[in-house]
């Protein structure tokens, strides 16, 4: 559960992940993704803190207090996998209340952007343009 989840929260620590490097280095604050089983009940937590550009990922410890994060995003782990793979959108989620934003929903909305980055085969329209202005390489 959550494999596809934990890897990217992994390559987005790594600044692996293909937008990791367009995170606001002003940015800070930490967000905690709650993981649901269909019931809705919480099975697994993780906490991305983002500060000076960069995320650092951890898995909750049940055994170990956590500190309160700025923002939660909650929604089942398929969800989440549709996410990662690129086949669903973060806002459309959000509008249709398949996920759920409490906190700095900025926060959310940026690691959003840069952990479900979409389809691999897609390209921002700037690099299109920007790809075809260069010509045949």
């Amino acid at each position: 559960m959550g494999d596809q989840l934990a890897d990217a929260l992994q390559m987005l620590e790594h600044g692996e992940s293909r937008t990791s490097k367009s995170i606001p280095r002003e940015t800070k604050g930490t967000v905690r993704l709650d993981v649901t089983e269909s019931a809705g009940t919480v099975v697994e937590q993780w906490f991305v803190a983002i500060e000076g550009g960069t995320a650092r990922v951890r898995r909750a410890n049940p055994a170990t207090p956590q500190p309160e994060p700025d923002a939660v995003l909650r929604t089942d782990n398929d969800t989440f996998d549709r996410l990662v793979r690129g086949e669903e959108r973060f806002v459309p989620l959000f509008f249709r209340n398949a996920l759920v934003v409490e906190g700095q929903l900025g926060l959310v909305d940026l690691l959003g952007r840069v952990l479900f980055t979409g389809p691999p085969s897609g390209r921002h329209p700037r690099d299109f343009v920007q790809e075809e202005a260069a010509g045949p390489s």
